[in-house]
């Protein structure tokens, strides 16, 4: 090797954190661009149709009239990019992608504020962008669950910090963008008992970003009450079913897949909803007695309230384990023993994508929620592990 190579190679390697974040970028860029034409049955269906009447109406002024089943702060962002001269697939994929690198660094901070170790934290920004269902889910889908995601992620970290009037504005600004936001909060409700660093009152601050994030609505007339009623909406206009595309325990339970409880839904679902709520009730008392839990510990536990959410309750989509795949994967940086089950959380939703993606169904629906189980089952063993080595009971 000549004396300018070793210069050249030394200076790499001494700026590598650096050209791995580029190199990562510009990569996980280039294979969201590969996907750009694909038109998922959603944008087909529901996110286009949609565009075009918010367009059509006047873009902001449409705001008066609720147009679809998203929220509204979702909609406003429909309006304003109804103004821009760009096709509208692209428009909505890009607003996504925005948030996938937000969603990364939001990730990559939190790693480094509870390890303090820039590489895992410079990974951890390049693991979450490059992650197959974070780049389907934008780039492929057009969906966008990196939003609310960035705001649950970013709320998490603040509490960690001790922050907690952020961290609850940050947590309305997630549930402004998505209902299913609401998974996070068993885990505040958790903190706040056992913490007793937070006040009720902290929970009533994330009204004000979905008031804040609705202006243009109430502006155009909506009523403060329609901001909420959006959400009893989408709750009443779901098609019952045990599971929408997604392998829950509850498919463990049923004959088959195609199960949408036109028989036995009523009876079913308040089974499904007491077998969650009591789950999430032991999670918390297995831990709100100790002494001391670190940050790593509370991590694990959001990350496992989150996935019972989404493993137990009915009518979950395809895409309902998102953020649980994200604080799992954050996770993993901070509790290696997690990866295992992190990595078969990784296969089963890129086969769960693919299936919904691209109608592949390699894997039986029971296998899949066999895996699920099991991984669920890995996540839940680790968790209580991590917590028992914490301090002794209050």
């Amino acid at each position: 090797m000549t004396r300018a190579e070793k210069r050249c190679w030394d200076w790499i390697i001494q700026h590598r954190l650096k050209f791995l974040i580029a190199v990562s970028t510009l990569l996980s860029l280039w294979a969201r661009y590969g996907l750009r034409t694909i038109v998922s049955g959603d944008m087909q269906s529901c996110l286009l149709p949609w565009y075009d009447v918010i367009d059509s109406l006047g873009g902001i002024k449409a705001l008066s009239v609720q147009i679809g089943n998203y929220n509204i702060p979702y909609q406003t962002a429909i309006a304003l990019l109804t103004y821009l001269p760009i096709i509208p697939i692209y428009a909505y994929k890009g607003l996504s992608i925005f948030f996938d690198y937000a969603l990364g660094v939001a990730v990559g901070a939190g790693v480094y504020e509870l390890t303090k170790n820039r590489t895992k934290a410079c990974v951890s920004y390049t693991a979450v962008i490059m992650l197959p269902t974070v780049l389907l889910n934008s780039a492929a889908w057009g969906q966008c669950d990196s939003i609310f995601t960035f705001f649950m992620v970013a709320s998490f970290v603040l509490l960690m910090k001790n922050r907690y009037p952020a961290a609850f504005l940050m947590y309305g600004c997630s549930f402004a963008f998505k209902l299913q936001a609401v998974f996070f909060l068993p885990f505040l409700i958790f903190y706040y008992v056992w913490s007793r660093k937070i006040s009720i009152l902290h929970f009533l601050l994330a009204l004000i970003p979905i008031i804040v994030l609705s202006l243009g609505a109430l502006l155009q007339g909506r009523s403060i009450s329609s901001l909420f009623t959006v959400y009893q909406d989408q709750i009443i206009a779901e098609e019952p079913k045990i599971s929408w595309n997604y392998p829950s325990f509850w498919l463990l339970l049923v004959k088959n897949f195609t199960f949408d409880g036109s028989d036995h839904y009523q009876e079913v679902y308040p089974l499904c909803i007491a077998v969650t709520v009591i789950l999430l009730g032991l999670i918390m008392l297995c831990f709100i007695r100790r002494e001391k839990m670190d940050s790593a510990a509370l991590l694990l536990t959001a990350a496992w309230m989150l996935y019972t959410c989404v493993f137990f309750l009915p009518s979950m989509h395809d895409r309902y384990a998102y953020p649980a795949v994200i604080f799992i994967l954050f996770a993993c940086f901070v509790k290696p023993e997690l990866i295992p089950a992190a990595l078969g959380l990784l296969f089963l939703e890129t086969e769960i994508y693919a299936s919904g993606l691209l109608f592949k169904t390699p894997l039986s629906w029971e296998l899949k929620s066999l895996v699920n189980l099991a991984c669920y089952a890995g996540v839940a063993f680790i968790t209580v592990r991590s917590a028992g080595r914490q301090e002794e009971l209050r």
